[in-house]
């Protein structure tokens, strides 16, 4: 399943370089990507079913030098069951509100919770790795790889609403690695080639991930993203953070899409 995204991320990292470190060889590198791969793969079917608190900040700017102008603040709630990713508005500016997340307008995105990372690292994709730098995020050592994937091997889509326009472009980006257990705590992306007479220009992303405790275990979840797009000459921001996990219980309903019926609960226990 493809992307669907309207973005673009600030590419300045939270956190510092690491000089006068040597590069690991060739080999050291092959084995630091092989299991990011395989982690990147298998990362989605490891994820519990869970609910957590997602609160976007919307910014934009009409001169071209960001600076910045509130739009709105919106509270949601988020439900991962079953692999399913499911939106239900709670707040908008403080205030109770019941409109649908897909009547919202304006930029959103999809697959924070492993489509992202995954497709970047299907073989589909044909993904170049190049290694950068060292890093330290959050304090801990990183590897961090430049990549490229051409839009013949994407499946990164910008879609535009109300329009019907469906764009599928190259994108470029890095990633960063930990030193440790070799997985992967941070993604920006940035689209290529967009063509000057799309609506959207100068789309990218950068999408964090954290440890979180959910029931008995830590998951690498997404911590916040920050993505960014232009429309014109309006450059728009939305800074996205994520908290309050907590497991999905038999006590939580959810539904998705236009179906009727809720989907079928987990047996209390």
């Amino acid at each position: 399943m493809g992307r669907f995204i309207i973005i673009v991320v600030a590419l300045a990292p939270w956190g510092f370089a690491i000089a006068e470190t040597p590069a690991p060889d060739p080999a050291q590198q092959q084995k630091i990507l092989a299991d990011a791969t395989d982690y990147a793969t298998n990362h989605e079917r490891a994820l519990p079913n869970f609910i957590c608190t997602q609160t976007t900040r919307r910014f934009e700017d009409f001169s071209g030098r960001e600076e910045w102008h509130p739009v709105d603040i919106i509270v949601e709630r988020l439900t991962y069951f079953e692999h399913h990713e499911d939106y239900k508005v709670l707040e908008i500016n403080g205030r109770s509100s019941g409109i649908a997340h897909d009547q919202l307008g304006g930029a959103s995105s999809s697959g924070e919770f492993g489509s992202v990372m995954k497709g970047l690292f299907s073989p589909a994709s044909k993904t170049e790795f190049h290694w950068q730098t060292w890093f330290t995020l959050r304090g801990q050592k990183m590897h961090v790889y430049a990549y490229q994937v051409t839009a013949a091997n994407s499946d990164y889509h910008i879609v535009v609403p109300g329009q019907a326009k469906d764009l599928v472009p190259a994108y470029h980006g890095l990633i960063f690695i930990d030193d440790h257990r070799h997985f992967v705590h941070r993604i920006t992306m940035h689209a290529d080639g967009i063509p000057k007479t799309f609506p959207i220009q100068d789309v990218s992303l950068m999408l964090d991930y954290d440890y979180t405790h959910i029931g008995d275990t830590d998951y690498l979840l997404p911590l916040n993203f920050e993505l960014r797009s232009r429309d014109g000459k309006v450059l728009v921001k939305n800074d996205v953070d994520y908290d309050n996990y907590r497991k999905f219980t038999a006590d939580s309903s959810v539904r998705f899409g236009d179906d009727d019926q809720p989907l079928p609960l987990p047996p209390k226990k």
